[in-house]
């Protein structure tokens, strides 16, 4: 018998408060393979690993050291296959205009996230994705 069952999407999502990534990873569900980074630099960390087969980051805006936008423009850069998304509870923030516009953000997400538009965001971006690669 083979196994014909295919391996989940994984998603790395970046934000400085504990509570917020926990919350995340418990409403992406068990659909998407989901990988928690408190930070830019361990974000990075995780991508330089497993870069190949992330399909998706979704990462805070407003978070000590790098903000979300500078992150987003690097990973458009070296990873360029991955779809982004920025989420923040700033919406008004001026800032976020030329972020999705420069740096070809997805979606922007407002907090706090509810699981149904996370999964329906996920879904989204993946097909997206998966759209890029094909």
């Amino acid at each position: 018998m083979s196994n014909t069952q295919q391996s989940p999407h994984t998603v790395v999502y970046v934000d400085d408060e504990d509570l917020a990534r926990k919350y995340f990873a418990r409403a992406a569900g068990s659909d998407y393979e989901v990988l928690l980074a408190s930070g830019a630099e361990e974000a990075m960390s995780i991508l330089r690993r497993e870069g190949a087969r992330v399909a998706v980051l979704v990462t805070d805006f407003r978070m000590p050291g790098r903000h979300g936008d500078d992150l987003l423009r690097q990973v458009a850069q070296e990873y360029p296959h991955i779809v982004r998304i920025l989420v923040t509870a700033y919406a008004d923030n001026n800032a976020l205009p030329a972020a999705v516009s420069s740096d070809g953000v997805f979606r922007i997400l407002e907090k706090p996230l509810g699981v149904s538009t996370v999964r329906e965001v996920l879904t989204s971006a993946t097909t997206a994705q998966v759209s890029r690669l094909t």
